[in-house]
């Protein structure tokens, strides 16, 4: 160990009492540092304007441009009966660049409240399927029923945290700030609705049959919406 020491310490001296090796190492030395220094300057001072532009979080205002598809369908139920209804969202002709946010339906009957009339009461319920959506979103209302000739409104959230409302974000670039509205895939498969009626006679009291089915009209309305993003000086 002493021996392995000592040779050690032979090869140390050795190095530094050559002259030329000790000149190559110094000018190796104060290169170094002179390449250094000149890099730190460039990053921190030079191009410091460059780096802040892609480090510095900006201000970015988000705007929706938004179309609209409408879908309807009339069916005729009989007292006591349920009818399913598919409408298959494939089928649309979405613009490029545009995704669905949410869809929004109307079921209304042909009855019209009135001293003479006994409203059928309606129930209609958005069933959870494959379609590629918010089901579990707390805004959701995929079930309603209504006995008074009034129409029943029932909504999904399709594309994540869609609302279709104006948002400012804080981003360090464009990309990142409108990476969250660029997702693929939402709004796939088929919106299915159940309808079902029960026909109400008046005072409960038909005796020639002749109200015992409705027709109902569900309107579906499907939003789809663009982002547009602005920085906000």
């Amino acid at each position: 160990m002493v021996a392995q020491s000592e040779d050690f310490s032979q090869i140390i001296s050795n190095i530094y009492s050559n002259k030329e090796a000790n000149r190559y190492i110094l000018v190796s030395l104060i290169a170094t540092i002179i390449m250094f220094s000149y890099t730190g300057y460039d990053l921190l001072v030079v191009r410091s304007d460059a780096v802040n532009e892609f480090t510095e979080m900006k201000e970015w205002s988000i705007t929706f441009d938004i179309q609209n598809e409408t879908r309807q369908e009339i069916r005729t139920l009989q007292d006591d009966e349920t009818q399913n209804i598919l409408f298959d969202l494939n089928e649309l002709t979405i613009p490029d660049g545009y995704s669905i946010g949410l869809i929004d339906i109307t079921i209304t009957s042909e009855e019209n409240e009135g001293l003479s009339v006994q409203c059928d009461s309606v129930a209609g319920d958005i069933i959870k399927n494959e379609l590629t959506a918010q089901w579990d979103d707390p805004s959701n209302n995929l079930s309603g029923q209504d006995s008074s000739c009034q129409p029943i409104y029932l909504d999904l959230k399709v594309y994540p945290n869609y609302d279709g409302n104006a948002m400012s974000i804080y981003s360090i670039n464009e990309y990142q700030a409108l990476i969250n509205w660029t997702e693929q895939g939402w709004g796939e498969g088929e919106l299915s609705i159940d309808l079902d009626l029960d026909v109400n006679s008046p005072a409960g009291f038909d005796p020639v049959g002749l109200d015992d089915d409705e027709e109902i009209v569900v309107d579906v309305y499907i939003e789809m919406f663009k982002a547009q993003i602005m920085l906000v000086e």
